[in-house]
């Protein structure tokens, strides 16, 4: 019996797509011989690995995230396992996501396959909670995720209003409003006022 894995690469550099789809499939097969010939020295189970699928994705908005990803071998949720490929200069970024569940664009292949069975491990041993978990929301997901109140309020921020003025037309404190505001701001992912202020520029799923 051979493990069945998929993989899915989620990236627009080509050439490096190519080079890590080899990576990944060479770990596959050597996999694949730890259970035909020494099934106990096996790193991980067999059982827990079969028939998944891989997602590996850039924090390139357009694609998505692993809360909307429909796949297109038609493989179930729970068995979807989401890595990201951070670059060089994004490696401040590794700390917001689990050690466990990205590679950096420059790992060598001993990394790479150091760093994929640290995550099938954890993959097989964390509750399904866990495992289906979006390590990265893309913009859309975020939106989508704001309450009524949370998008009304921005929408009139988005206009110039202070949380004063919200607050008086709202009839609400202004207490409320900036807690509306926070909570926003949480699920956007943005932790200073600059930040929420591109994301009104564009309005995207406010209205």
């Amino acid at each position: 019996m051979m493990l069945k894995v998929q993989f899915t690469l989620l990236d627009s550099n080509n050439f490096y797509q190519q080079g890590l789809l080899y990576v990944l499939q060479d770990y596959i097969d050597f996999l694949n011989e730890c259970y035909q010939y020494s099934p106990q020295s096996a790193p991980v189970e067999f059982n827990s690995l079969d028939n998944m699928e891989i997602i590996f994705r850039t924090q390139e908005d357009n694609q998505g995230c692993a809360s909307c990803y429909i796949s297109a071998h038609h493989t179930p949720q729970h068995q979807q396992m989401t890595m990201m490929i951070l670059e060089n200069q994004e490696h401040y970024h590794s700390t917001k996501h689990s050690l466990s569940f990205s590679i950096h664009r420059d790992d060598s292949t001993s990394q790479v396959r150091q760093k994929l069975q640290l995550a099938l491990e954890h993959f097989c041993h964390q509750p399904l909670a866990v495992r289906i978990s979006s390590l990265y929301k893309c913009h859309r997901c975020r939106l989508a995720a704001l309450s009524a109140c949370e998008k009304k309020v921005l929408k009139l921020m988005s206009t110039g209003m202070s949380a004063t003025t919200i607050a008086d037309m709202l009839q609400r404190s202004q207490k409320t409003i900036s807690a509306h505001k926070r909570s926003a701001m949480r699920k956007l992912n943005v932790n200073k006022n600059s930040e929420l202020n591109r994301v009104l520029l564009g309005q995207l799923g406010l209205g």
